[in-house]
């Protein structure tokens, strides 16, 4: 019997966006902000579950990336990087035969 491997995006082609997904089954979204193209929801520990990136074809375009690939994709990896200030998204998108790193946005952030 195979496992059937439940992928973390998705791509919707007519609204031109990609939802990137690192929310656990038991993790709930407690909030949303809008930066930009991006839409970030927050569980209530302040991590982020998912990312929508809207207009990512342009997005893509603009950095030299094919947009194609995003209808070739495999897999794709949301990294959060957090450092001095800010938190920095990426995504590495996968194909069968293209690993593409992204850089998504570095976003400020002000401790309390």
């Amino acid at each position: 019997m195979e496992k059937s491997i439940e992928k973390n995006f998705d791509y919707d082609g007519v609204s031109d966006s990609l939802i990137i997904s690192r929310k656990k089954s038991d993790e709930k979204v407690q909030g949303s902000a809008e930066i930009g193209n991006l839409t970030l929801d927050f569980a209530s520990n302040g991590k982020i579950l998912n990312v929508e990136f809207q207009n990512i074809s342009k997005f893509l375009e603009m950095m030299n990336i094919n947009p194609s690939i995003l209808n070739e994709l495999t897999e794709v990896n949301l990294i959060v990087q957090k450092h001095m200030g800010a938190i920095s998204l990426f995504a590495v998108l996968k194909t069968l035969t293209l690993k593409q790193p992204l850089p998504l946005a570095t976003i400020p952030v002000h401790n309390q």
